[in-house]
């Protein structure tokens, strides 16, 4: 890209529900203790999701919020782009648009990016790349939500490293020629082998609900879950290829962005356990108080890394011209980092 083509975030959003569930309470309905929910799997606390808190509506509430306290005008957005997660208030379904009709954005069009958790890498990617090729777009909204929390069954001990699941919403404005948090490389990996390893099996066209489902109720409630079709295959190759993985898109972001490891001031990584998390970091060669990690907040899916991006400028480890790593990973297995330079 030239050197005089820059996006940047004029601003974000993020919209949380107001109940939480802490670790002890949390730990009566999966059967594990409280210490174990907290020091293995990270979860201090995590959000739940009220009547009101689908994927759409708390993107399009993140998205509302964003206009009000930007004051841009939403006939000025060009695109928005939905970096959400498809399981959303409908099927066949397009978010975005349903975004565009309640903001009023009359002048953009409006469309999904399916990418799990990793989506908000991506969509910055994207939209970037875009407008980098459209000089028509000029402000661009991505917005998501994320209800999967509602799709775990907490009842089954193979689902636990999802039992941090938590529902958000979360919107983002980006600008061209916008000179403040540049937004600069990114990059994106996707690992294949596990393709078919975490589904929502049942509802689809290969395997509908059919009537002997329907009328079971035990069924009906399985039916609805997500399913892990090799639990123990999928750990191993988990062990074997998530943390490379974590490590090869950052490296792939910052050569993007003609940097090194060494100049990463900040990472805000997607909730994961702490042993993950800080391991990734290691193995970066970046300081364990370069961060935050999200014990009290759960995995937010794609607004995890701006949940850890405000945690970063509220506590100060962010400022001016930081360098900030913004790392995700979704089920398929899909893995993306964005960076970007932090104020003017």
């Amino acid at each position: 890209m030239g050197h005089d083509f820059r996006v940047g975030i004029m601003d974000y959003s993020i919209y949380l529900p107001e109940q939480t569930i802490s670790a002890e309470e949390l730990s009566k309905q999966v059967n594990i203790s409280p210490d174990i929910l907290r020091n293995k799997l990270g979860i201090n606390r995590k959000y739940v999701g009220g009547p009101e808190d689908h994927a759409g509506m708390m993107a399009t509430k993140a998205a509302k919020s964003l206009l009000e306290k930007t004051n841009v005008d939403p006939k000025k957005i060009n695109m928005i782009l939905y970096a959400g997660e498809t399981y959303a208030e409908y099927v066949c379904w397009t978010v975005a648009i349903k975004i565009q009709n309640e903001i009023g954005a009359d002048n953009a069009y409006a469309w999904d990016l399916s990418f799990r958790c990793a989506g908000t890498p991506l969509a910055l990617k994207v939209a970037k790349d875009m407008m980098y090729a459209d000089e028509s777009l000029n402000t661009v909204l991505i917005a998501g939500g994320n209800t999967n929390a509602y799709l775990i069954d907490y009842e089954e001990p193979s689902q636990s490293f999802m039992f941090d699941m938590s529902p958000a919403g979360f919107a983002i404005l980006l600008k061209r020629d916008h000179i403040e948090n540049e937004l600069l490389g990114s990059g994106i990996i996707t690992e294949h082998v596990f393709c078919d390893d975490v589904i929502g099996k049942f509802g689809g066209t290969l395997h509908p609900i059919t009537q002997e489902i329907a009328e079971d109720p035990e069924k009906l409630k399985k039916a609805k879950l997500i399913t892990l079709t090799d639990p123990e295959g999928m750990k191993k190759r988990l062990g074997e290829k998530s943390i490379p993985a974590f490590i090869g898109v950052v490296r792939k972001a910052l050569k993007a962005s003609g940097l090194q490891e060494k100049d990463i001031d900040y990472i805000g990584i997607n909730h994961m356990n702490p042993k993950a998390h800080y391991a990734i970091m290691a193995e970066l060669g970046i300081d364990k108080e370069k961060t935050v990690y999200l014990c009290d907040d759960g995995h937010c899916g794609h607004a995890d890394q701006l949940i850890a991006l405000q945690h970063g400028v509220n506590q100060g480890k962010i400022k001016y011209g930081s360098i900030v790593a913004l790392l995700g990973a979704g089920t398929g297995y899909a893995f993306g980092c964005s960076i970007l330079r932090w104020g003017k």
